[in-house]
């Protein structure tokens, strides 16, 4: 048999093998919540109906003031307050209060204990914020698609660290890997890697088949030169290395491995100019030091 040998085309076929359910089942990737499972039941509808979502939101008193909490926070700039589940749904639309729910619910199942996961859902939700403001500017993806990408992108890594006890040492190694693949790191040490868990994740959660692989491949930085890669992917993975780009800059470090190894084909991916990227790292990182994220 021919094995497929384009990034978009293996991506495909690991998402696509029914294998991975033992691997999801192995890592102990979080089955999708019902709150979450009625968000995408509506989300399908030709015709979504508010009130069904905002009655599975807010038989959890929790989640409905966490969510009212997210929605007036300055990451999503409102014009008013928000001071019912109903008003933020009509202010801020399904998408928008669906990454919002995915986001809270998210954090409940994976466990923040440690600083290095502290620092996870920091870095989360400064890439979220980060792809949702490139979204708007650039248009070409939605701003919901690219808030889900950000979110989901890196879950897999405080599932990583939960199931093997040694992943602490794989992640550093991957971040200081200067010429392999993140990727190649992790699976190397542990037989599989952060992205494939993010994007079986993702998938098990009902999230579209473009984000999962956008999350699948979002280390392998050949996906730029594969002809069958839909531009919405590539533009993904383009905003994700900039974001991480500014949150690096932001956190007074030197720029990653990530950008070194894909940062060139992020003008193209963009069609923005040298300067233009540079404008816009200074922008996020601008919003960062607002408080935006």
């Amino acid at each position: 048999m021919t094995t497929c040998t384009t990034p978009l085309a293996n991506a495909e076929r690991q998402l696509s093998d029914p294998a991975m359910a033992r691997l999801v089942q192995d890592i102990g990737v979080p089955p999708q919540p019902a709150v979450v499972a009625a968000l995408q039941a509506e989300l399908g509808r030709d015709e979504p109906d508010l009130r069904r979502v905002a009655t599975a939101v807010a038989s959890d008193v929790a989640l409905t003031a966490a969510v009212l909490r997210t929605a007036n926070s300055p990451a999503y700039g409102l014009t008013r307050r928000a001071e019912t589940l109903g008003q933020a749904l009509a202010l801020l639309g399904l998408r928008q209060v669906g990454v919002i729910v995915s986001s809270i619910v998210l954090r409940r199942l994976i466990p923040t204990d440690g600083p290095r996961l502290t620092r996870f859902w920091d870095v989360s939700a400064k890439r979220a914020w980060a792809l949702a403001r490139l979204a708007r500017g650039l248009r070409g993806v939605d701003v919901d698609v690219a808030q889900t990408f950000g979110l989901f992108c890196d879950v897999g890594i405080p599932l990583l660290m939960r199931r093997f006890p040694d992943y602490g040492p794989t992640l550093q190694a991957a971040n200081a890997s200067k010429d392999e693949a993140f990727t190649a790191v992790e699976h190397r040490a542990h037989g599989t890697d952060h992205a494939l868990i993010g994007a079986l994740m993702a998938r098990s959660w009902g999230v579209s088949q473009t984000v999962c692989l956008s999350i699948r491949l979002h280390h392998d930085m050949g996906t730029f030169h594969d002809p069958r890669a839909p531009e919405v992917i590539t533009r993904l993975l383009a905003m994700s290395l900039l974001a991480e780009r500014a949150i690096q800059e932001f956190a007074g470090l030197n720029s990653g491995h990530e950008w070194a190894k894909g940062g060139d084909a992020v003008p193209g991916a963009l069609m923005l100019s040298e300067g233009d990227v540079l404008e816009w790292i200074e922008q996020l990182v601008d919003g960062f030091a607002q408080g935006l994220a």
